[in-house]
Formats: structure tokens, C-alpha cells, sequence
């Protein structure tokens, strides 16, 4: 694929978690573009999340961080991540599913404006849309 590709991570609280669910994300969408942005998104953590991400942003060039001073919610992170993202398509990585491989949604496609959403349907057959989706196809 030719385009960029941003995927968003809001988190709050996974210091425990954080560093798996990177690494997923990164074996997830990297053989689908060379031009991968992870912007992850620390809500107000009140653990030691805003450490391991620094961390992760010192081994992984293509990660970036923005940080809320407070909690201010799922939503207010979302829209924070889409104002710092650079990519033509825009993936959410569903805070709620920071466990779960299946927690991808297509957000944006900057190449036409065309904003779309989704159910979780099962991996194989979702990763085959996303992927045609993402091409045009």
C-alpha cells in the first residue's frame, strides 16, 4: 500500500499492557505500508504509562505520543489523536479491546473524506476488507 497510515491508541492506566500492545500493532499493519504512525494518546494516566510509552517512543521511531494533563475520556483522546495525525488512512485501536488483536475501526480516509466506522467481525475476513478498503478496491 502507497498510503500512510496512522494508527490511534487512547490509553489510561496500562503500564501493564502498553509495551504487548505496541508490539501487536506493529506486526499487525507493518507489512501493509512502509509509512506507519502509531500516535499514542495518555489520557491522564495516574500509573507509570507515560514511562513505558516514553520508552517505546525512544526504540520505535515511527511512534509518537501526545499527552492529556487530566483524564478527559475516550472520546476527547480520539478527537486529540485525529488532530495530530498524518496519515491518509486513520486506524483506532479500541482502548476497549487493548487486548484483543480484533480491536481495529477504520476512522478516516483523508483520500476522500470518507469517514467509517465498524463492528468488530472476526479477524481474517475484517484484515481482508481493511486491506481493501485501504487500496480502493
Amino acid at each position: 500500500m502507497n498510503r500512510s497510515l496512522t494508527v490511534l491508541l487512547p490509553v489510561h492506566n496500562v503500564e501493564s499492557t502498553i509495551s504487548t500492545t505496541v508490539m501487536e500493532i506493529i506486526e499487525d499493519v507493518s507489512d501493509w505500508t512502509e509509512r506507519l504512525e502509531l500516535v499514542i494518546i495518555d489520557d491522564g494516566s495516574a500509573d507509570a504509562t507515560c514511562e513505558v510509552v516514553d520508552e517505546l517512543v525512544r526504540s520505535y521511531p515511527q511512534i509518537r505520543t501526545i499527552r492529556h494533563g487530566k483524564h478527559l475520556g475516550r472520546k476527547a483522546a480520539v478527537r486529540t489523536g485525529l488532530k495530530h495525525s498524518g496519515g491518509e488512512i486513520v486506524l483506532l485501536r479500541d482502548a476497549a479491546h487493548v487486548d484483543s488483536k480484533a480491536g481495529y475501526q477504520v476512522l478516516h480516509r483523508r483520500a476522500t473524506g470518507r469517514v467509517h466506522g465498524s463492528s468488530r467481525p472476526t479477524r481474517p475476513n475484517y484484515l481482508a476488507r481493511l486491506r481493501n478498503f485501504a487500496l480502493g478496491e
